[in-house]
């Protein structure tokens, strides 16, 4: 198969692509974006409904994407002339128009092949007529609609199924390497480091030494690069042990048993004048306040728009895009409800505090305070907290006029800021450093009052093993046992007792004592 005389596909031909049916197997599954994660072709992708005036918004890697008219407009100068997806800065001057081609069932088509578009059609736009074709019809570097001809650069990638196109991927490589040497420009001026910072890092207490896999899936697969070196991954995430501690705190006395030092309380300044001060049952829903809390502390909140208003139930706020359809979490990805947690608040008075979501287990951003109990939204939205001041300024966002038809306050009204006035995770965070800290430095104390004691008895032992001291001369008393020990302590008798006169029996006063001594032992062998 492929250009050798192999039975099978190599790992460099699979991932090549051009040998077998895969069309690059992995790579190209991992390169190609979800279905799901595209606009329709014939879609705005503000309102992701169906355009009627479309326009086109040209991106500097040679995409583009379709916006009606009526709807990028309004949007352009209610967000100062800002694009809603890329975020970049987009002048209405900007906006190309476009011509497609329907027939008569308003179905669209290419004008030249007249083959019907479809999610599957690599699509394609010239920017100087605005006429739009498969990309298989340009070719020759002339619009054959208009007979213009057009440079390289006009052609505008609408829709490319086939995966994501070759400028756009460079780009994103060279603002990644770009960020690593920005990275390291910060890094080099630090070459000599203070006492505080020139301190070994705290370890982490649970990190894992099992492997991610890579190194095993790449032995027994084709399709993963290979993989030498085995990375080790954490199987516990630091979060979820916070959550958890204060989810069920330790019983006793202290201060994670303190309720009021495990919630946070914020103010959100709004651009009524007034301000609403609000209290995070960091206790009750720990993910949920987390998330409010870090995307406040990156500024998500700021000039967000209370886009909703039912008055009598509740006023909607924390999207950044003001449509009512946007916001993410702090982790980018929706994150679990919180509601069937054990003492989870309920929509149980005004002023409440909860998570807006569209189903379940698809919190982001956006949150909303009720105006009155609704007890229909328990286990459904997840309460997190709840109004302790401003509740003039609650009643003037009920009292809001909004427009005809919509749900949408007349008059908008903005979060100016968001002050955070107590943290408890930020708090948290602090003792465990703290903890870990302690914990590594007794830990560094004991081993080297180890070394200190190792080296101490390395130099008490002489080259056989003996400690010094503990052995006697050889003319000194008894070195070891046996019978050796007998015959020295003869030998001295026998020196001192001619300096001593022979015992009598009148020496003794005390009757019976040399039958004692007699019993006692060998005797001290005098008579031999």
């Amino acid at each position: 198969m492929g250009k050798n005389d192999k039975l099978y596909v190599t790992h460099t031909e699979h991932a090549f692509g051009q040998y077998t049916a895969s069309s690059g197997g992995h790579r190209a599954k991992a390169e190609a974006p979800h279905p799901g994660a595209r606009t329709p072709f014939d879609c705005c992708a503000l309102t992701f409904q169906p355009f009627e005036n479309p326009v086109c918004a040209r991106n500097a890697d040679g995409t583009g994407l379709v916006f009606d008219l009526v709807s990028i407009i309004p949007w352009l100068k209610q967000h100062d002339n800002t694009n809603p997806v890329t975020q970049e800065p987009l002048q209405p001057s900007d906006l190309i128009p476009l011509h497609y081609s329907r027939k008569t069932n308003g179905e669209i088509h290419d004008p030249i092949s007249f083959k019907p578009f479809s999610e599957h059609s690599h699509i394609v736009a010239i920017a100087t007529t605005g006429n739009v074709f498969l990309a298989e019809s340009v070719k020759g570097g002339k619009d054959l609609v208009e007979d213009v001809r057009f440079k390289k650069g006009d052609v505008i990638t609408l829709q490319n199924p086939h995966g994501l196109p070759p400028a756009s991927v460079a780009k994103l490589q060279e603002s990644k390497a770009s960020d690593v040497e920005k990275s390291k420009a910060v890094v080099k001026p630090a070459a000599a480091p203070s006492q505080s910072q020139s301190k070994a890092p705290v370890p982490l207490g649970n990190v894992s030494p099992y492997s991610s896999g890579l190194p095993g899936a790449s032995l027994t697969s084709t399709s993963v690069d290979p993989t030498a070196s085995g990375n080790s991954k954490l199987l516990w995430d630091e979060e979820e042990l916070m959550f958890e501690d204060f989810a069920n705190p330790p019983k006793g006395k202290g201060k994670e048993k303190d309720v009021g030092r495990r919630r946070a309380y914020i103010r959100v300044v709004t651009s009524l004048g007034g301000s609403l001060n609000l209290e995070l049952y960091c206790e009750k829903a720990p993910k949920t306040c987390y998330n409010f809390l870090m995307l406040a502390k990156e500024g998500k909140y700021n000039n967000c728009l209370f886009h909703r208003l039912v008055p009598g139930f509740m006023i909607q706020t924390g999207d950044p895009t003001g449509t009512g359809a946007g916001g993410q979490s702090y982790w980018g990805t929706p994150f679990r409800d919180e509601h069937d947690m054990r003492g989870a608040a309920k929509h149980d008075s005004r002023g409440v505090l909860a998570m807006a979501n569209k189903g379940a287990n698809t919190n982001g951003s956006q949150w909303y305070l009720t105006f009155k109990p609704a007890a229909h939204l328990d286990k459904k939205h997840t309460v997190f907290g709840k109004l302790v001041g401003g509740e003039d300024v609650l009643d003037a966002l009920e009292n809001l006029p909004i427009k005809p038809g919509t749900e949408r306050p007349a008059k908008p009204v903005r979060i100016s800021e968001v002050v955070i006035y107590q943290d408890p995770f930020e708090e948290y965070k602090t003792r465990q450093q703290n903890k870990r800290a302690k914990k590594a430095e007794a830990e560094e104390n004991a081993r080297h009052r180890q070394v200190v004691v190792e080296k101490k008895e390395e130099d008490e032992l002489n080259w056989f093993g003996v400690k010094l001291g503990t052995e006697k001369s050889a003319g000194g008393g008894a070195v070891g046992g046996g019978v050796g020990k007998y015959l020295q302590v003869g030998a001295s008798a026998a020196v001192v007792a001619p300096k001593r006169p022979a015992p009598s029996a009148a020496v003794s006063d005390v009757p019976g004592e040399a039958k004692k001594r007699r019993k006692v032992g060998f005797g001290e062998f005098e008579g031999w």
